[in-house]
């Protein structure tokens, strides 16, 4: 009788097979490890002596909607947008200051991406003429930054 106490049986595919103790509790410890894994961590759990509430760790879309949950806006954040239109009002002050020939520079070399060989070719001036004007407007913008800088600082 003790023998048939500790003969064990899985069944797979519905049938059952015999199997010793120590194979039937290593099976028995990965159906617990398997069901912890995907029941025991989704749910909710209440520890009632320290009143403390911990959420799943998953949630589905549906409940967090009866909670009425609050999601994330898609796309960049107000402090992003607000950011680039300040960047873009730099810009725009800078541009402004430049004689339209420096403009023209400018719009080549970093708007249509053009070398400075190409530039010089259209314009009719040598590469080393385009490197020059363009390390001037980079001292010129830098000082336009500074003082726009200056300007927006009593804001922030």
């Amino acid at each position: 009788m003790s023998s048939e106490r500790k003969q064990r049986y899985l069944y797979i595919d519905g049938q059952a097979v015999p199997v010793s103790e120590q194979v039937y509790r290593v099976y028995q410890h990965y159906e617990r490890k398997e069901e912890y894994f995907s029941y025991d961590l989704k749910v909710e759990k209440f520890q009632k002596e320290t009143a403390s509430f911990l959420p799943s760790r998953e949630d589905s879309y549906e409940r967090l909607l009866e909670q009425d949950k609050q999601f994330a806006a898609p796309g960049k954040s107000v402090e992003q947008l607000a950011a680039e239109h300040l960047e873009a009002e730099q810009v725009r002050f800078c541009l402004s200051k430049l004689s339209e020939d420096e403009r023209e520079l400018i719009l080549l070399l970093f708007y249509q991406e053009k070398t400075e060989q190409e530039v010089g070719n259209m314009l009719h001036i040598s590469q080393q003429s385009v490197n020059k004007r363009k390390q001037t407007l980079s001292v010129e913008e830098q000082n336009y930054i500074t003082l726009l800088s200056q300007r927006i600082s009593p804001f922030i």
